[in-house]
């Protein structure tokens, strides 16, 4: 059970996942506060979970004990330095789920006597299949991070990594997703111009993906020895794989993986 008041700074897709992962489990009324700064998206939460959405993030920074920032990276500065810096305590814990901003980023601008934790979801946190990496600042204690582990777990797995590895997370679970969702629409693509109606080719490639990823939690194989099950000698399989080989792919997604953390590590310099 969760027993502190948790604010929500932004609402867009992680803060809404937040929101209603903890209107499940507390009461949104008394214990859970969110601030939106556009209109018309605020108007949206308000309706669609009976929660007063507040225009005034330093009301929900007063409010919360737990203060989860969930701002675009363009607005992540002006709302760290102009708001949460002027209510930010050693009794508020501060959650950021922003890529590339560091804790020592956000431990400057607060104190290093405010708890920060460095939180890494993914877009899967909107159905509460994220798997959610967490990584502590200098004054998070054991404590905290139990705390944020559970507040997180609401939207999925939870895993606690050294901060130094946070650029890795968010090139391979964070970005993650877009990569297969682009393989899913090469394989949509493909599908059509086989001959496939789209509607047909969208349920085989999703039940193939949804089919093959449970296959990979479930059993204690890895991908190489699943992927050998499906290649028989000479098949139909094999000479699919074979183009992959001759173009490469694995290196491609390597420095694909390569190419995204080191955009993260940009972003955390700036920072």
């Amino acid at each position: 059970m969760i027993n502190k008041k948790i604010g929500i700074i932004g609402c867009g897709n992680m803060g809404e996942a937040l929101l209603k992962g903890l209107s499940s489990v507390m009461e949104k009324s008394t214990a859970i506060m969110v601030s939106e700064m556009d209109a018309a998206r605020r108007g949206q939460i308000q309706d669609k979970y009976r929660i007063i959405v507040e225009i005034d993030n330093n009301a929900v920074i007063k409010y919360s004990d737990v203060i989860i920032i969930a701002v675009k990276p363009k607005d992540f500065d002006r709302v760290l330095k102009s708001e949460i810096c002027c209510g930010a305590s050693p009794e508020k814990l501060i959650v950021s789920i922003a890529a590339g901003i560091t804790t020592r980023h956000i431990e400057k601008v607060l104190g290093k006597d405010v708890p920060v934790i460095r939180a890494m979801p993914n877009l899967a946190a909107i159905i509460g299949s994220s798997i959610t990496s967490i990584s502590a600042g200098t004054s998070a204690e054991k404590g905290d991070m139990r705390l944020a582990a559970e507040i997180f777990s609401i939207l999925g797995e939870v895993v606690e990594v050294e901060e130094k590895f946070m650029d890795s997370v968010t090139a391979i679970s964070g970005s993650g997703p877009a990569y297969f969702f682009y393989m899913a629409e090469a394989l949509l693509e493909a599908a059509v111009k086989s001959g496939l109606d789209a509607e047909t080719a969208r349920k085989l490639v999703t039940g193939t993906a949804l089919g093959s990823a449970k296959l990979l939690s479930a059993l204690k194989e890895g991908p190489s020895d699943l992927r050998k099950m499906v290649t028989s000698k000479g098949g139909t399989t094999e000479a699919a794989i074979k183009v992959f080989d001759s173009k490469k792919f694995k290196a491609m997604v390597r420095e694909a993986v390569k190419k995204a953390r080191m955009r993260s590590k940009e972003l955390s310099l700036r920072s």
